[in-house]
């Protein structure tokens, strides 16, 4: 099989960004000169396009409970510019205060009144669980905070 043909099967699976169909291909024992010309063809025919990767992966990224700063970890490692990150962002709007609020409340239940019923250890344990999802202070006290401290 031509790396074309290996590139076009890959993206016929899913989506990748240019940097995972060049990993993918050379583990394949493929040669630089048809890597990069199986990366031209896919770029050519727009079935190799990282602004609609980096919209997937957003997408991606929040139904899997992840906040921003995660989601832009995980493009830096798949090869994404913070750029194309950047303008699925201002495509997509997305209340970051509201996604964690929903993380929470999948992880620990009812969050009404939870703060003052926890002790300082669950409560740091809860901090820590956003925090690794990607979600920063001000989001993670919002998503903690009683629903009556909106009020």
């Amino acid at each position: 099989m031509t790396a074309r043909e290996l590139a076009v099967g890959l993206l016929s699976r899913r989506d990748h960004s240019e940097l995972e169909l060049r990993q993918k291909l050379a583990q394949r024992q493929c040669p630089p000169e048809d890597i990069d010309f199986a990366i031209q063809h896919c770029l050519e025919h727009n079935w190799l396009n990282d602004q609609r990767f980096a919209e997937s992966l957003l997408r991606h990224g929040i139904m899997k409970g992840h906040g921003w700063q995660r989601i832009c970890l995980d493009a830096r490692k798949k090869g994404i510019a913070q750029s194309f990150l950047d303008l699925a962002q201002e495509n997509d709007q997305h209340d970051w205060y509201e996604v964690a609020r929903d993380v929470a409340l999948r992880k620990f239940g009812d969050l009404e009144g939870s703060i003052p019923r926890v002790d300082m250890k669950e409560h740091a344990k809860r901090v820590r669980y956003l925090q690794y999802r990607g979600f920063n202070f001000d989001q993670i006290k919002y998503a903690l905070s009683s629903e009556s401290d909106e009020d």
